[in-house]
């Protein structure tokens, strides 16, 4: 029916260079790792209009239980609290609510902050999903078609978000480090409906739902790691071979997209070339996982895509930075803010996570979606795309 991305107060934004200095000041990290972090966030695509929670602002850092759970009421709740309003939903209308964030999971879950929070139904169905990575979205989708399957006539809330307050990482193991430099606060939610009467109100309707787990091959279940260092700091390693591992799972993956979106004569042409299938002869817009400049561009040039098709990731990394399950969303948003959108076209949400994990998504747009005030890219996406300088 309808989705929307948090948008942070003015006041949480944080630059590269305010960034640096407020890390500095802390004076947990060492020399070396000041400038590893700075030399990757110079290089990451993130420009200077990403936010942190308020937690992170402080001296010194805040990562506390109290200044997490603040940063999910903060994001959760305006999001719900705009899906229902501008959607003249009722909270007690609510049948379904999956919330996933991957590395914060406290008690009572996130589900039950929002059942609590807007007062929902007691037989309202509430699932948590934790520990999924940066794919949790499409995890979250997914079961939520499986319940809609299941039971007729039925309203579902999805929400994603990741928690930075919380998973700051304060050691200098350098593999470890990549996640302070790209990570930012934000969220995402939407409206999902197999009710009769509300298909006239659908923008969009999933047509297909793809999901890749390379979790018994060892190297990819190690790549993505939360784990100590030798000091006892928490963080999430990224193994070298992460690259590689995405490309494996990547190519299985859109070989399945493939079969479903692909016409018949290109699917046989796949099979004889051995490639990944060329999927812009079956989807016109493509929402790539915000994971970092880097990963957007490898993705670009295994699917043989045009700088237009990652044109919204991009956009996405430089103005929101990488929030993680949600950053698909953000990227919708700015396809629909620019009116690209139109009846009949596909759409794939791409991402991938921990596990290790490649999840897509793929929605056939129904009904061409008005540029909404609440969208994240409204007031200024006149200002978009950005001719970015290349990294340095």
């Amino acid at each position: 029916m309808d989705f929307k991305c948090y948008q942070p107060p003015a006041h949480h934004r944080v630059t590269a260079t305010t960034l640096a200095e407020h890390m500095e000041l802390i004076g947990t990290w060492s020399q070396q790792s000041m400038d590893f972090q700075n030399k990757m966030i110079q290089r990451s695509g993130i420009g200077n209009h990403t936010c942190l929670p308020e937690g992170m602002h402080k001296f010194p850092m805040d990562h506390s239980l109290s200044a997490t759970i603040h940063e999910i009421h903060t994001v959760f709740f305006q999001i719900v609290h705009n899906l229902l309003t501008e959607n003249n939903v009722h909270p007690r209308a609510i049948d379904v609510i999956v919330t996933n964030c991957s590395l914060t999971s406290p008690t009572p879950s996130l589900a039950s902050m929002v059942v609590n929070r807007f007062g929902f139904r007691s037989n309202v169905k509430a699932y948590n999903l934790s520990g999924m990575g940066c794919s949790a979205g499409i995890l979250a989708l997914h079961l939520a078609r499986d319940v809609l399957n299941v039971h007729g006539n039925s309203l579902v809330l999805i929400l994603s978000m990741e928690s930075v307050a919380a998973n700051f990482y304060k050691g200098d193991t350098k593999s470890m480090l990549l996640s302070n430099c790209l990570f930012r606060m934000g969220g995402a939610g939407a409206l999902l409906s197999n009710r009769p009467r509300d298909r006239p109100r659908a923008k969009y309707e999933l047509a297909h739902i793809v999901r890749t787990h390379l979790g018994a091959n060892n190297d990819a279940y190690d790549c993505v790691m939360q784990q100590h260092d030798a000091k006892g700091h928490t963080g999430v390693a990224l193994s070298r071979l992460i690259t590689q591992v995405a490309g494996e799972a990547l190519k299985e993956n859109m070989t399945a997209v493939g079969k479903v979106v692909l016409p018949y004569w290109d699917q046989a042409a796949y099979v004889w070339g051995g490639s990944v299938p060329e999927l812009r002869k079956g989807i016109e817009h493509f929402c790539i996982h915000a994971g970092g400049k880097a990963v957007i561009e490898a993705m670009r040039e295994r699917l043989r895509l045009r700088e237009r098709d990652v044109e919204a990731s991009k956009m996405t990394l430089w103005k929101f930075g990488n929030t993680s399950s949600s950053s698909t969303w953000y990227a919708l948003a700015c396809l629909e803010a620019k009116g690209r959108v139109e009846r009949g076209d596909k759409v794939c949400q791409l991402t991938f996570g921990s596990g290790f994990k490649c999840n897509t998504a793929v929605w056939k747009c129904v009904s061409p979606p008005r540029i909404q005030a609440s969208n994240v890219w409204s007031t200024d996406i006149h200002m978009y795309p950005l001719h970015l300088p290349p990294s340095p």
